[in-house]
């Protein structure tokens, strides 16, 4: 990178050049120290008119703990203007995100972003938009976060994302800007965007082009599937397309964040000279992290507890008009049967969730499977008894059962062989069909659809594949397994879609929108 300076150099009185910082659409930036010994960072504004100088003069003597220091603006010796202000020995956020692909873990980025936040609402407060707020603008020293470019809001600078030629850079542009608002509503969408990017690790809409990129952030929703729980609802208010049903101001959004566990205590990160290591996050509870995993705070009321525990409670209700329906069209009341097929339908809805829910948008379909898998067995069991093999005397069923076997217990004592094989059949029957669908697709909040057909179908399927072949293994001539577990299955499949929270997934933009999108970025 060429800078205009090098070191040794005195482009402005009463300060020597050390090294270039970096550069950009505004200009330079430059490590220097005043001829006292002071160390600081001096910026080389180019293309700003008299109107622009005295906007970056008002906030000179603004002080916050959580904002880059500005000492001065001076005119050099060729006539240029530059500002002097506090040198930073961090580096951006922007530097930390580059390390952390998956995002920063979830107590750190909390941190980071209610300091980064707090110094926006003191420049709203002081009647200031940044209007280009993003992590590289940002700066991580022992731990503290501080905001620059303030007194640059129209500037352009230096991004790992692609610029916007007026205002701003265009991941974090909200929707308004293209119509030519810039409102404090512009830095609350943009703070939305970087939570999201800590929290993830990338910007919430991406492109090949900056039409593309801007489009989305007019019409597109963000995907908060990755997002934990508990911010999704800061993030669905903070990135709304409407400015006026974002947070009213930068403290409301700054106290929705705050409310959601304690603030952790975070060991400073040492970004100079030394190498730069992992945070440790200790939380409240006085014990060490375990290694390898990441920290993860206690979820809130209205978070992913409450949504599970409404689903389940909901489960039941859904359940009776599919049981009613089930009995009007057999044209039978049989209480046993109708009893045994509410319940097992419940049981199955209930084991999907809990197996689920915990796993929601995370890459982790061994784990599902294997919890499912467990909860399968258990509803075998369940099912047991609700078919009458658990009581002491089956005296529910009406066909008549081999000599002697007058109890599952029993027969499990005596080492019958028609009793075994009946548990055996039950167990493998529920493991396999909790198993094997995808059984958490219907649970997750960003479905593509909130009801579909095909898992009905798909479930119905598999169960009338598993009871063809457990008839067929039945050798000791029991009963045939009910019909009825092929209607909790597909029922099941449908209630746990009809009870699960669902957020509309963001619409892809159609091949002709990214034409026009393209043709108007060129």
């Amino acid at each position: 990178m060429t800078f205009t300076y090098r070191w040794g150099q005195r482009p402005l009185a009463g300060f020597s050049i050390k090294r270039g910082l970096g550069r950009g659409g505004f200009g330079e930036v430059y490590f220097a120290v005043s001829d006292g010994g002071k160390e600081v960072a001096l910026k080389l504004i180019r293309g700003h008119n008299d109107t622009e100088l005295r906007g970056i003069a008002n906030c000179l003597n603004l002080k916050h703990p959580n904002l880059v220091h500005l000492y001065d603006l001076r005119t050099g010796t060729t006539g240029d203007h530059w500002l002097v202000m506090e040198y930073i020995q961090g580096e951006p956020l922007s530097t930390q995100l580059l390390r952390h692909p998956k995002g920063l873990a979830e107590s750190q980025a909390r941190e980071w972003f209610l300091q980064a936040a707090r110094a926006v609402a003191y420049l709203h407060d002081h009647a200031v938009v940044h209007r280009d707020i993003k992590p590289a603008n940002l700066f991580v020293e022992d731990g503290a976060v501080k905001l620059g470019d303030y007194g640059l809001s129209k500037s352009v600078g230096h991004s790992q994302h692609m610029q916007s030629s007026n205002v701003g850079t265009i991941h974090y542009m909200a929707p308004e800007v293209a119509s030519g608002h810039y409102s404090k509503q512009i830095d609350i969408y943009a703070c939305g965007v970087m939570l999201f990017e800590m929290l993830t690790g990338d910007v919430p809409f991406k492109g090949e082009s900056w039409g593309e990129i801007a489009i989305k952030h007019q019409t597109d929703l963000p995907n908060l599937s990755k997002v934990p729980t508990a911010y999704v609802p800061i993030l669905e208010r903070a990135l709304n397309k409407k400015a006026e049903k974002r947070f009213a101001n930068m403290d409301e959004m700054i106290q929705a964040v705050e409310k959601f566990g304690q603030p952790a205590s975070v060991t400073p990160i040492r970004t100079k000279s030394a190498p730069v290591q992992e945070p440790t996050i200790v939380t409240s509870v006085a014990r060490p992290p375990i290694a390898g995993k990441t920290p993860r705070v206690e979820i809130p009321t209205g978070g992913r507890f409450r949504e599970l525990s409404v689903s389940l409670f909901l489960a039941p209700l859904v359940a009776v008009p599919i049981t009613a329906i089930w009995a009007i069209f057999t044209g039978s009341v049989n209480w046993h049967v109708l009893g045994a097929l509410f319940l097992t339908m419940t049981a199955i809805a209930w084991s999907a969730m809990l197996a689920s829910k915990p796993w929601e948008g995370r890459e982790a379909s061994r784990p599902r499977r294997l919890t499912l898998a467990a909860f399968g067995a258990g509803v075998g069991l369940l099912a047991f008894w609700f078919d009458g093999w658990m009581v002491p005397e089956v005296w529910m069923r009406d066909e008549a059962l081999p000599a002697g076997l007058d109890s599952f217990w029993g027969g499990i004592l005596k080492g019958e062989q028609a009793a075994v094989q009946m548990l055996t059949g039950y167990l493998v029957f529920f493991t396999l069909a909790l198993m094997v669908p995808r059984w958490w697709l219907s649970v997750e909040r960003r479905r593509s659809e909130r009801f579909t057909l095909y898992p009905l179908f798909a479930t119905g399927l598999w169960a009338l594949i598993l009871l063809h072949f457990w008839r067929d293994a039945n050798v000791a001539k029991l009963p045939d397994p009910p019909g009825y577990l092929v209607l909790a299955l597909a029922g099941a499949a449908a209630i746990v879609q009809l009870v699960s929270p669902w957020t509309p997934a963001p619409s892809r933009v159609p091949r002709f929108r990214r034409r026009l999108s393209e043709s108007v970025a060129a």
